[in-house]
């Protein structure tokens, strides 16, 4: 019976551990897309989004903020996967509104007080300009993609996507005023970090 006992123990050690090994494997089985993007005219480096296409697996959703902040929407560009929320803050003294008339997403949210947030769950991909129909000189975008293997460059142009899946993929490219010059696609492998450049254009 104690020979049985053990054995069982044994066997149930070494399960285990080879379930954490799988799930390791698993885990830690993914590479990283990095890059810049380069335009002719410099400012246009900044905001930037870039997202890979044809990904198999769940989208892990979201939640994040968007701030009317200084007759501004914080950050001006955001990138979140389909389904999901942003919640819109009013972080001025004064009333704002969102709204959006984009194929994406229409929506109006009614005028708000100061201090006052209201969300928002996009279930669709696409761009969705956002606008204030208070302020007609604030403008900011939502780009939601297939899923959320996705970043926006920072004003040197800069991107990083992390935990991308070994593979090869087209990468999408969204930008306010220019397009890229011709198709791109990045090959990831596992525990490395695949340079890319994005040239953009008129």
């Amino acid at each position: 019976m104690r020979m049985r006992r053990r054995m069982s123990a044994v066997s149930r050690t070494a399960f285990i551990t080879v379930g954490f090994a799988l799930w390791a494997s698993k885990a830690f089985s993914s590479g990283t897309v990095s890059g810049t993007v380069n335009a002719d005219i410099e400012k246009t480096k900044e905001n930037v989004v870039v997202y890979l296409k044809g990904i198999k697996g769940p989208v892990v959703t979201k939640q994040i903020d968007i701030d009317q902040h200084h007759m501004m929407f914080n950050p001006r560009v955001s990138a979140i996967p389909v389904g999901s929320t942003v919640v819109f803050s009013n972080h001025d003294k004064i009333y704002h509104n969102v709204f959006s008339v984009s194929d994406a997403k229409k929506f109006s949210l009614d005028t708000y007080d100061p201090g006052y947030s209201k969300k928002v769950t996009f279930d669709k991909t696409g761009a969705v300009n956002l606008l204030c129909h208070v302020h007609a000189e604030m403008s900011g975008w939502v780009i939601i993609t297939e899923n959320q293997y996705t970043a926006v460059s920072d004003e040197d142009g800069r991107f990083s996507i992390q935990g991308v899946p070994a593979g090869t993929y087209e990468v999408g490219i969204w930008s306010e005023t220019q397009r890229p010059q011709g198709p791109v696609t990045v090959t990831v492998r596992d525990g490395q970090t695949s340079q890319m450049d994005i040239k953009l254009g008129h």
